[in-house]
């Protein structure tokens, strides 16, 4: 069995696994499932280059055992066999972490344990005559950035415990999220612009990943900003990218991006193309339908405050017009079996609800399909993001 330790929108996750899954011809049987956890059956797939290509995907790894009642000597005795058979280093680094799988009360009483349980391994591990060395956090759960920075994946591993009420399940992290690289293309970038918004890297990478596989497909960008998404497909494989923007100082960022990447990870320098235009006219410079349209439209001006009755109203008006205008000529630019992944805003009200815009009826109007929303959000935005999945 695989475990893997969903991101902050586990919906999304898991979406982005089933896709990222099924583009490579693999089909599997959902085991368990909580809000941070999903376990399936096995599957042939290197699970390093999975966690690669996925964004909302934090850790994964395999089932190593299982047991109904927990017992200390048998934990000992299964992760010490593991961990001591670690290569690369001398001295053997090992790290624990408990996650929740649907048994409250059990998964507190491991994690009461999980001192107990890290000595006993660790004492087991030193009759190898080895150097041994126990890495624990202040919570019960190592993050990616303790399992990378303590090299624990190649000295001696991170076990993790997935506890539901009617068993526990012991496993090895395989892979974890590569914080420096997500770090870097955020960051380090040359063209960032904080004024207009930026889209995270990690929700691009999923919504490429949600539309399907890019290679061999033409993937367009009709409100590219400064490039993230294109740079994500390009990451991914993609070698035909178009991207376009009503803003001059936003193209200009994205070649500037598109180049850095390029150059970045010694990538093939891909067929791109990119407009200065309003979207809605973009049908006068791209001749060909694409296979493939994600992006993140305007979400209306910059925001600290959550949204009143009289400023909605204005906004669904002024964003509603402009949405329409752009998506009757978008549709038209997407093959029939095309895929669309479009984020549109979606507003926290003064009492925490939120509002959604007109955007589903507008979309069927015009003449796609809707396959499946999500909404993404982080706690205190005011404004978050309504994902659709479209075919026209």
């Amino acid at each position: 069995m695989i475990f893997f330790i969903l991101g902050s929108h586990p919906d999304i996750s898991i979406a982005e696994i089933k896709q990222v899954i099924k583009d490579q011809n693999q089909i599997y049987n959902e085991l368990h499932r909580s809000d941070s956890v999903l376990v399936i059956d096995q599957i042939d797939v290197n699970l390093g280059q999975l966690q690669e290509t996925l964004a909302g995907t934090i850790k994964v790894g395999r089932i190593i055992g299982e047991m109904n009642v927990f017992d200390l000597t048998g934990t000992t005795d299964l992760i010490g066999s593991y961990a001591s058979g670690a290569m690369g280093k001398n001295k053997i680094s090992f790290g624990l972490s408990v996650y929740d799988l649907g048994g409250k009360h059990k998964t507190r009483d491991i994690v009461d344990e999980i001192d107990d349980i890290g000595s006993s391994v660790k004492k087991y591990l030193k009759e190898t005559g080895r150097p041994v060395r126990y890495v624990s956090s202040k919570e019960p759960i190592l993050s990616s950035v303790i399992v990378e920075q303590n090299g624990l994946l190649i000295s001696g591993g991170e076990y993790v415990f997935l506890v539901s009420d009617e068993k526990i399940l012991i496993c090895q992290t395989e892979a974890v999220q590569n914080f420096k690289s997500w770090s870097d293309r955020d960051y380090g970038r040359p063209a960032r612009d904080s004024k207009s918004g930026m889209l995270p890297p990690k929700l691009a990478r999923m919504m490429v990943n949600l539309a399907g596989t890019v290679e061999s497909k033409t993937i367009l960008d009709p409100f590219c900003g400064s490039g993230t998404i294109l740079m994500e497909a390009m990451l991914l494989g993609a070698d035909k990218i178009i991207g376009s923007d009503i803003s001059e100082k936003a193209t200009n960022d994205t070649a500037k991006n598109i180049t850095w990447i390029v150059d970045r990870r010694n990538l093939e320098a891909p067929k791109f193309a990119l407009h200065t235009t309003d979207a809605k006219e973009l049908d006068t410079f791209i001749s060909k339908q694409v296979d493939l349209m994600v992006a993140e439209t305007y979400l209306g001006p910059a925001r600290k405050n959550t949204v009143s009755e009289k400023e909605i109203k204005r906004s669904t008006r002024e964003l509603m017009s402009m949405y329409k205008d752009s998506f009757k000529t978008l549709h038209g630019l997407l093959k029939n079996d095309g895929v669309a992944v479009i984020a549109f805003p979606v507003f926290v009200l003064k009492d925490s609800t939120l509002y959604h815009l007109p955007i589903e009826q507008m979309l069927k109007k015009i003449g796609f399909t809707i396959k499946e929303t999500f909404v993404y959000k982080r706690k205190k935005q005011v404004v978050g993001r309504e994902i659709f999945i479209l075919q026209p």
